[in-house]
């Protein structure tokens, strides 16, 4: 699991709470699908609202409890008035917001006896969609509420927002991020699409997850990612614990399916419901066995599906140093061949994740070209891509390498034989957003990074008519006005960025752009040149003095202890 996950896992503490709507089917009884869980009709213990609050804390207290969908949002719905209690239907999603203030609405003219306006102010985060993912935004928000006092003497709210709004910590405390796997294009491969459900009770996590599962990858990613599990399909019986421990999830008829899909839904579910239980899963269909073969299974059992794009562990990391290529290790050992020897001027480079071939960009008159062939071979063949400048190699299989020509261009090339061939890739929305300055292919082949004009965007690499385009790029959007240099997938669910803040150099960013958590500065000089992700999980930068690294966003940098100096570009295959 990602520290992403894990940091937003450990910031919920999770109360084992029983609901009977998850409670067991009697084993003797025929099992039939059921409902999804609906978090709107789910109960939750809340305290009374304090006598005697003020509107300015009643509009405050609304904000944070309109998180908690519990009793169709019974905590936000209690601070209204009770026709707008009754008649408050509101618009589906979240928009969460921080920094949040309410303060009174200035009048020209008086406000009848018992009637206050009220402004809530803040900034906006992001929105939770309908398929429970995260979409962030930027720009403040305003909306005026009015508040009105009761018989009783209590102020509640008579017009309240047409949409949910919640401030970001009291999200974070009522909502859970789950990673729920699927398939890379070519079905070898799980990669995890985040997603937010309510946390407690603890008892029902997984089956939100199964719920989720079934439904597909959220609306961003709908064409990026696969699922093996057939539209339609949904499960039999509630997803609860058997009584010899192991975790139970009984799909209805999945229709005729491989060996091969079968697997690639066990990989997916027991993948997706490692995050919310321990135990082995029992997967059926229609209460029988869904893998003949298989009894109860772990992540052990579907490991080739998590480690299908994983880079060679004895691979050793590279750099870029005054225009040749060298290894990092003691001696900085130049890189076989023209590359490390000098001859070709090299600018930018990166190894595929099989160590087989390495791809450069190099000088020559005029400009740039890129230059692809095995690794430690004497010569590179110059393709036929050239320009002013050229983004980093980044690898999105063993033999297909991608770059950004001139900030605008998006080009691949792969192996076709003994040949290299090219092609420019349909990403309109991405070169529509600015000038790309960096591009980053995740593990699995179905997501990029880019830096664009100073920004994070993530995107889709979807097919459209037997070709691979760029789709729904989305901004990530930074806590602080950064100014984003550089960036690299800490696997598929993590970036780490580098920025040109001296005092927040680098940032590790969930993939969903919802967790943006610093690293410290301290030993680190500046301008950063260069981040990379070791095997490890070691996170490595280049700065004016050399190379640092840490293990944590809390560790201070250590150096790196090989001769390379500063301004180097530092990178690991991938």
């Amino acid at each position: 699991m990602s520290r992403p996950v894990r940091r937003a896992a450990a910031a919920v503490a999770l109360l084992l709470v029983p609901v009977t709507a998850c409670a067991s089917i009697p084993e003797s009884s025929e099992p039939r699908a059921v409902r999804s869980i609906d978090e709107g009709n789910a109960t939750q213990e809340l305290k009374p609202l304090p006598k005697g609050i003020d509107a300015l804390s009643l509009v405050r207290s609304f904000v944070d409890d309109s998180a908690k969908p519990a009793s169709d949002h019974e905590a936000a719905r209690r601070h209204l008035t009770p026709q707008a209690a009754q008649e408050w239907s509101p618009t589906p999603g979240l928009l969460i917001v921080e920094d949040v203030d309410t303060i009174p609405v200035p009048q020209d003219m008086p406000l009848p006896e018992g009637v206050q306006l009220v402004s809530v102010q803040g900034d906006k985060v992001g929105r939770l969609q309908p398929d429970q993912s995260f979409v962030p935004e930027s720009g403040p928000y305003r909306i005026e509420v009015r508040v009105e006092r009761q018989p009783d003497g209590e102020w509640r709210i008579a017009e309240p927002p047409p949409g949910l709004v919640a401030g970001r910590a009291a999200f974070a405390e009522t909502y859970r991020q789950l990673p729920i796997y699927f398939l890379n294009h070519e079905g070898t491969g799980v990669v995890p699409d985040l997603r937010y459900v309510p946390a407690l009770p603890s008892s029902t996590l997984p089956r939100r997850v199964i719920d989720l599962l079934v439904t597909g990858p959220s609306e961003a990613f709908r064409d990026s990612l696969r699922s093996a599990i057939p539209p339609g399909v949904v499960p039999k019986t509630n997803t609860s614990e058997s009584p010899d421990g192991a975790l139970e999830v009984n799909l209805s008829d999945l229709g005729d399916l491989t060996a091969e899909q079968r697997q690639q839904i066990a990989a997916q579910t027991v993948f997706s419901l490692q995050s919310v239980s321990s135990a082995r899963v029992r997967l059926k269909e229609e209460g029988r066995p869904l893998l003949d073969e298989a009894g109860d299974l772990r992540p052990s059992d579907v490991a080739s599906f998590e480690t299908e794009h994983q880079v060679r562990a004895d691979l050793p990391g590279m750099a870029v140093v005054n225009e040749s290529l060298v290894l990092i290790d003691d001696s900085a050992t130049p890189v076989p061949g023209a590359v490390g020897s000098g001859e070709y001027r090299v600018l930018q480079a990166g190894r595929s994740l099989d160590g087989e071939y390495l791809a450069a960009v190099t000088r020559r008159p005029g400009g740039v070209a890129l230059r692809v062939g095995e690794y430690g071979a004497q010569q590179l063949a110059e393709l036929d891509v050239a320009g002013s400048f050229m983004t980093k190699p980044t690898w999105r299989t063993e033999s297909e390498v991608w770059t950004v020509v001139d900030g605008s261009t998006v080009v691949r090339a792969h192996k076709d034989g003994d040949r290299w061939v090219t092609e420019r890739v349909e990403a309109p929305e991405l070169v529509g957003a600015g000038q790309i300055e960096d591009l980053r292919i995740a593990p699995g082949g179905t997501r990029l990074a880019a830096v664009v004009d100073g920004r994070i965007l993530v995107a889709g690499i979807g097919e459209r008519d037997d070709q691979l385009v760029v789709q729904h790029p989305t901004p990530l959007v930074p806590p602080e006005n950064v100014e984003i240099t550089g960036l690299e997938w800490r696997g598929n669910d993590a970036l780490v960025a580098i920025t040109g803040s001296s005092s927040s150099p680098v940032y590790d960013v969930s993939v969903d752009g919802f967790e943006w958590t610093r690293y410290t500065a301290l030993n680190l000089g500046q301008r950063l040149t260069g981040v990379t992700v070791a095997q490890d999980g070691r996170v490595i930068v280049a700065d004016s003095v050399g190379l640092w690294q840490t293990e944590e966003p809390d560790n201070v940098w250590a150096v790196v202890r090989v001769p390379i100096g500063g301004g180097s570009i530092p990178f690991f295959p991938g």
